[in-house]
């Protein structure tokens, strides 16, 4: 079995992935994609989404009718434009990360590369929100082996969570451990930029990560674009003055022991195990395609039939010879002579309409798909009761959001595996996709029950935050440092510097 072999599930999910992901980018990826060889017409831009009307026929004519029938249709962008407007629900309010000081870092470059936390967990979210799955690996820069820990600081080595869309994940295998279910075999695929030997070029290639457990310990590799293994430098692994080479890499912790477990983290629609879940917005995209059809048939026949026709009768061929050999002007300054018994009409075609209603039905799929990702999973109530009894947190998209946090408290954990830390990783993120707003008798209510000890004043203060009451940002212990702050500012027990009845 080759390394860039392929689940069965990825196989199966990888087509409606790429529909999802051609909706998204738009009009230019719908009319270019070309199904090649499988096509009926091999060459004509678009054939993978919009078939050919006469697909018999191989005329070069005909080819060129279909290349107009293209341009003509219009790919209205449904897809990209709910995405856009779920993601902008979520991120309308900031997320919270707190991390552990040895990972702070992170929070303005968490793979390396200047990525931020905050750009991270939004790409996330649109991926898991699109294909419903997104992959986040902690990784850890190899040191040669016998470095102290003050050569391993001063190298600037740190952890990293390195982000691999579905596509990239292309093979996995799960082990049964002590009864616990771990990720055992992880393939992904990185695509990469070789310069060429002047440095002005540069060559698509595509390497291999291999991640497993070998015996209980986590072991990466690397393959080359000709799914060769590489040998990396392991340092002077003997002590014979020579570098050492290995095609195992064994990352290791802050304490210098091996991993137990591959340090990856799925981000799914349903839950985060390493099962292909459904694409949320695959639907939405499906009907998307469909719509674009419609559209091109409807201009297909407006541009066919749409434009009047001038009809003549009674007219004999000398009469057409001795008057209209110059052709036929029309409009109101215009005038057409006609013999007896001539007539003359404008033929044009009525509204098309069962296109158009094709497109108008399409539309209103597309609305209550769309609503229904973001109302409760029950299915039975409006989008409006959705948006006053659960304010998100029971739907979809609310779960997509639960499943990123998870998946990056987990990232957050491991990188401090790898950097030393030990406070527990806080990620929030806004799951109330609606403005909300609280009855005046509720939050008096639950004053009362905070006075008699019914609930405590972080749960007052959580149900105010949520009502926009409180910024999100504000935590407890800043709110109960400005009230005791306050509390002397005006405290009445001072002596006043003035009688005012003296």
């Amino acid at each position: 079995m080759a390394v860039d072999s392929t689940n069965p599930e990825y196989r199966k999910a990888l087509p409606k992935w790429l529909l999802v992901r051609d909706c998204d980018e738009g009009s230019s990826a719908i009319k270019s994609r070309s199904k090649g060889s499988e096509g009926a017409l091999t060459g004509l831009a678009g054939t993978a989404y919009l078939p050919p009307p006469n697909a018999m026929d191989g005329s070069t004519d005909n080819k060129l009718r279909y290349r107009a029938y293209v341009e003509r249709a219009s790919f209205v962008n449904f897809t990209s434009h709910t995405k856009e407007g779920m993601t902008g629900m979520v991120f309308r309010k900031p997320s919270v990360v707190e991390l552990d000081a040895s990972i702070e870092y992170m929070v303005d470059n968490a793979n390396g590369d200047g990525l931020s936390v905050d750009q991270m967990i939004k790409d996330a979210a649109g991926e898991a929100l699109m294909v419903g799955r997104y992959g986040l690996l902690v990784d850890y820069p190899s040191a040669p082996l016998g470095l102290t820990n003050a050569e391993v600081q001063a190298m600037n080595l740190r952890a990293n969570i390195l982000p691999y869309p579905a596509e990239s994940i292309i093979n996995w295998r799960t082990t049964s451990v002590g009864g616990i279910k771990k990720l055992s075999l992880l393939v992904l695929q990185e695509p990469t930029l070789k310069p060429s030997d002047d440095g002005f070029e540069y060559e698509e290639c595509m390497y291999h990560r291999v991640l497993r457990l070998e015996n209980g310990v986590y072991v990466q590799n690397l393959y080359d674009e000709n799914n060769e293994i590489i040998n990396y430098a392991q340092g002077d692994t003997d002590g014979d003055g020579v570098e050492d080479y290995d095609v195992n890499i064994y990352p290791r912790k802050s304490d210098g022991s091996l991993w137990d477990e591959i340090p990856f983290a799925f981000i799914g629609s349903v839950n985060n195990d390493e099962t292909v879940d459904k694409a949320p917005l695959y639907d939405i995209a499906e009907i998307n395609i469909s719509h674009y059809r419609n559209s091109a048939d409807y201009e297909e026949s407006s541009f066919l039939v749409g434009q009047p026709t001038p009809a003549f009768s009674g007219l004999t061929q000398s009469w057409v010879d001795q008057n209209m050999s110059g052709g036929v002007s029309f409009g109101s300054r215009s005038a057409i002579l006609l013999p007896e018994n001539g007539n003359a009409m404008l033929l044009q075609a009525g509204e098309n309409q069962m296109p158009l209603k094709g497109m108008e039905i399409k539309e209103d799929q597309m609305v209550k798909i769309g609503t229904r990702i973001i109302q409760d999973q029950s299915g039975i109530e409006t989008a409006e009761a959705a948006k006053i009894r659960f304010a998100g947190q029971n739907s979809k998209l609310g779960s997509i959001i639960l499943n990123v946090e998870n998946s990056f408290v987990d990232c957050f954990n491991w990188a401090m595996e790898f950097m030393g830390g030990t406070v527990e990783p806080r990620v929030k993120i806004n799951k109330e996709f609606y403005e909300t707003s609280i009855d005046p008798q509720i939050l008096m209510a639950n004053i009362q029950l905070m006075d008699r000890g019914v609930i405590g004043k972080s749960d007052l203060r959580e149900l105010m935050r949520k009502s926009n009451l409180i910024e999100p940002d504000r935590t407890d212990d800043m709110l109960d440092e400005e009230v005791s702050s306050d509390d002397m500012f005006f405290d009445n027990t001072v002596e006043p510097l003035v009688n005012i009845d003296e």
